[in-house]
């Protein structure tokens, strides 16, 4: 029979490898995640309602997988295997991605916001860390979390209330 210790171990694996499955869904899917069903709900009620409650729910979302992976960086992501890093690794060096990365070493706030934009602010992050090796501020979470939402819950709510239309019009 396990001890305690062991099952409570176990199940903190287990509840660490579902946040983190969670987590890499949101970063690495985030049009099925987050944009989709934003995108519907804008088809059915009012975009600007929708648009608001979404924003605001995907910056909390955002600063919260950010703050997760954080704190789990060694442990989570290079602890387990490096697969994740391999995949950060490829990002890292792609032609899309050479230019958020260098605003990422540059340094300023500013810089790391229109990264965490034009990317996804949890991949900003894990960047930021894979190249600082260094824990990313709590501004620059909520920058990169404000920055990202703003422009990607407003694109995929103007989706949505075409899409709308369309319907509502044919």
């Amino acid at each position: 029979m396990a001890s305690p210790s062991s099952t409570q171990g176990a199940g903190g694996a287990v509840r660490t490898g579902v946040i983190g499955t969670m987590v890499a869904a949101l970063a690495l899917f985030d049009g099925v995640v987050l944009g989709a069903p934003v995108a519907v709900l804008a088809a059915l009620f009012r975009p600007l309602f929708v648009y608001v409650v979404a924003t605001t729910a995907a910056i909390v979302l955002t600063i919260a997988c950010s703050h997760w992976v954080n704190r789990r960086w060694g442990e989570s992501f290079f602890g387990h295997g490096s697969r994740i890093g391999n995949r950060l690794d490829a990002m890292r060096t792609s032609r899309l991605m050479r230019h958020p990365v260098g605003w990422i070493q540059r340094g300023s706030d500013g810089s790391y916001a229109l990264a965490a934009a034009l990317a996804n602010p949890i991949l900003v992050l894990a960047m930021a860390r894979s190249i600082s090796g260094e824990p990313v501020s709590e501004r620059r979470i909520l920058l990169g979390s404000v920055a990202y939402a703003v422009p990607y819950v407003a694109m995929w709510s103007f989706v949505g209330w075409a899409f709308g239309e369309t319907i509502s019009s044919g």
